[in-house]
């Protein structure tokens, strides 16, 4: 690296800078959204609640979260920019379709207002669209981060994480103006379509590829660009190490809990009360990370990875085990009390403890989990993967999502139609069991790699 690029990297260039700015209003786009796509094709198109959560986590999580390991190689082949532009289109066209399916698709099956429509068809088309879309914006975007922060990459994505969080907030903020004032279709048509669509003249207008690091030397290491056929076969590489896939189900059961927060809690919140603003409860996960990840990053910086990792499975699952102790200590969770002024359900105070909680145990482990994977990694294929680091959410989720979906229709809605008594604590506990399986699985695996280290 020559003396002018190293001058240069005293600040940061600038398209660092679009690039955050333009994950910022993707992220707003799609957590503006993330807390009421279970209960929009629940309770406004009609879905069951384990269909809604399949089509939640399993599709549209898993495609943002699997197809990165392909999309990476394409947006390479075609430029940052490029896949970025057609990238914002593709997501667009997939929030516009979500929030306008009750005006577009009875039209076009030419179905009478009486009758029962099925909106599967166009509501996959705009989940698969927002997945394809979404999974090219992530490399696009973490790999502009990783070619301009030269070596301030900690603090490059320290930023870039922060910025996630500030999206989050935005977009939930947006969200609850505009669904409680022209409903929940309208946070997919005025929300996330339109912050899709700035994104997209950001990327247009602003967006420059990356200043630093193309095919050829970083750090004397050369960096050369896959095809997609040596993604592909990468796959298969990678999963052939079994020690590796069991580190990857084993995280992939902390994302098991973690993505109830958009699958399994919305649901619960509107059964305890209709009117709940989800996204609002929600809030408490972006603002606990956002005014706390450094703190926690300071705490734990002296710890090894997989401690971090181990006590952040630990805290997330005595998170979501909070949900229990209202049910244990009242007769009518339900019941609503007043907070600061406003009237939220007993249930509601402890569900806000919870999402708190499971965001103190997302600052310990996310940041460390790639950390570990690249020390687990056979040496020199640390970047191979990492490439995989994202796969165990892409697990937790499409596995995760619709059982939560599942626990809720055999625990709540179901005996709840029927006139049956509800059963939470059972649903709640099964949710934590995964989180017991999860720390006994990284107990067991941290000291078989230590044998073998040794060895």
């Amino acid at each position: 690296m020559n003396q002018e690029i190293i001058q240069k990297q005293k600040k940061f260039p600038a398209s660092f800078w679009a690039a955050n700015t333009i994950e910022l209003f993707e992220r707003a786009a799609f957590y503006a959204t993330a807390s009421f796509v279970v209960i929009y094709f629940h309770e406004i198109l009609g879905m069951s609640p384990t269909f809604s959560t399949f089509l939640n986590g399993s599709l549209l999580w898993g495609l943002i979260y699997f197809l990165p390991i392909l999309s990476g190689t394409l947006a390479d082949k075609f430029g940052f920019r490029r896949s970025l532009s057609v990238s914002f289109i593709i997501l667009s066209l997939g929030y516009f379709i979500l929030g306008n399916v009750q005006n577009i698709w009875p039209k076009i099956i030419g179905a009478k207002a009486a009758t029962a429509i099925d909106y599967s068809i166009p509501v996959i088309l705009g989940i698969l669209l927002i997945g394809i879309g979404g999974s090219i914006v992530k490399p696009c975007i973490a790999g502009t981060i990783q070619k301009t922060s030269g070596t301030r990459a900690t603090l490059g994505f320290g930023i870039f994480y922060m910025v996630i969080n500030i999206g989050s907030i935005s977009g939930r903020g947006v969200s609850y103006f505009i669904r409680t004032n022209f409903g929940i279709p309208a946070i997919f048509t005025y929300a996330a379509t339109v912050f899709a669509l700035i994104g997209f003249i950001i990327v247009v207008f602003i967006y420059r590829e990356p200043e630093y690091v193309s095919d050829g030397k970083k750090d004397d290491q050369v960096v050369n660009k896959k095809t997609l056929g040596q993604a592909i076969a990468g796959i298969f590489y990678v999963l052939k190490n079994i020690k590796f896939v069991f580190f990857l189900i084993v995280i992939g059961l902390f994302w098991f809990i973690y993505v109830q927060i958009y699958n399994l809690i919305p649901l619960f919140l509107r059964f305890i009360d209709p009117a709940a603003p989800v996204e609002i409860y929600t809030l408490a996960n972006p603002v606990m990370i956002v005014t706390f990840q450094l703190l926690i990053t300071k705490l734990t910086k002296k710890w090894t990875p997989i401690k971090s990792i181990l006590i952040g499975v630990i805290v997330t699952t005595m998170g979501m085990l909070i949900n229990i102790i209202p049910i244990l200590l009242f007769t009518d969770i339900a019941k609503k009390v007043t907070l600061w002024e406003i009237m939220i359900p007993l249930s509601g105070i402890f569900m806000i403890l919870s999402l708190a909680s499971m965001a103190v145990g997302e600052m310990m482990l996310s940041p460390r989990m790639f950390e570990y994977i690249g020390a687990i990694a056979p040496k020199g294929e640390e970047g191979l993967y990492l490439g995989y680091a994202n796969l165990p959410i892409a697990i937790g989720t499409i596995v995760g999502s619709p059982i939560g979906g599942a626990l809720f229709e055999y625990f709540i809605s179901t005996p709840h139609k029927n006139g049956e008594p509800t059963n939470p604590i059972a649903m709640w506990l099964i949710v934590g069991c995964m989180g017991i399986i999860s720390m006994i699985g990284l107990v067991i695996y941290d000291k078989f790699l230590v044998k073998e280290r040794e060895s």
